[in-house]
């Protein structure tokens, strides 16, 4: 996957309709995904193990995929690309919200990143279940608690079988939690406002990663022991 070193050589990425290979993404987070994609220019952060698929799968919705911003010479490069072309760069994090305000203490200009800052994205992994041998159980128990949900929730498990070569277990899924950022956030990134109350307004209508990690586990993709150890940090 090439990176973009000049940002004078950038040109304004082509509006792509056709949906990110991103089978982990919630409806919601998706549809969040599809505006930043439809823009012209800004800058998108993934930040998580397995970026380089979502790069990937960005990229092909149209985005400049870029290096990484963890300094703020970085950091400032990929904004000013950023009102040429819609781009895409990794950065580290422990979630999206670590990640926001990672980079608002690198930005030399507050102003700037909260005027080009379009999407952050933060992800997880685990195991996809098998779907030729998984199957609907209830969940009794620590799990059930664990997860927030009902004693006697029906959740799933995989015992194994041929086609998983007794597994129970398949490619690995990317869990994901998104905060775009909207004229309400950016003005909270602008004010300085704290991670709690960044977090408050991101976290409204998307789901974090504990949200999730539940709905994809109560869908069969994922173990509930999985899903624990994603919403748990």
């Amino acid at each position: 996957m090439a990176s973009v070193t000049d940002p004078a050589t950038i040109k304004p990425a082509a509006v792509q309709a056709a949906p990110c290979d991103l089978p982990g993404m919630t409806t919601l987070l998706r549809r969040s995904l599809d505006r930043t994609c439809a823009k012209r220019f800004g800058l998108m952060v993934v930040t998580g193990p397995g970026t380089e698929r979502t790069l990937s799968a960005l990229a092909e919705r149209g985005a400049d995929t870029w290096g990484r911003v963890d300094s703020r010479a970085s950091l400032d490069q990929a904004l000013d690309a950023a009102e040429q072309a819609l781009i895409a760069a990794q950065a580290d994090g422990e979630d999206a919200i670590s990640t926001l305000l990672t980079l608002r203490r690198l930005a030399s200009d507050r102003f700037a990143l909260a005027a080009m800052l379009r999407l952050v994205l933060a992800q997880r992994t685990a195991p996809r279940l098998c779907a030729a041998c998984r199957h609907p159980e209830q969940a009794y128990g620590s799990s059930s608690a664990l997860l927030g949900l009902d004693p006697g929730a029906i959740l799933w498990s995989a015992p194994g079988c041929e086609t998983c070569a007794g597994t129970g277990q398949r490619d690995e899924l990317a869990i994901f939690e998104g905060v775009e950022v909207d004229p309400a956030m950016r003005r909270l990134l602008y004010d300085g406002a704290d991670a709690p109350l960044l977090a408050r307004h991101a976290f409204l209508t998307l789901p974090n990663l504990a949200a999730a990690a539940r709905g994809l586990a109560r869908d069969g993709l994922i173990a509930p022991e999985h899903a624990v150890r994603i919403s748990r940090g």
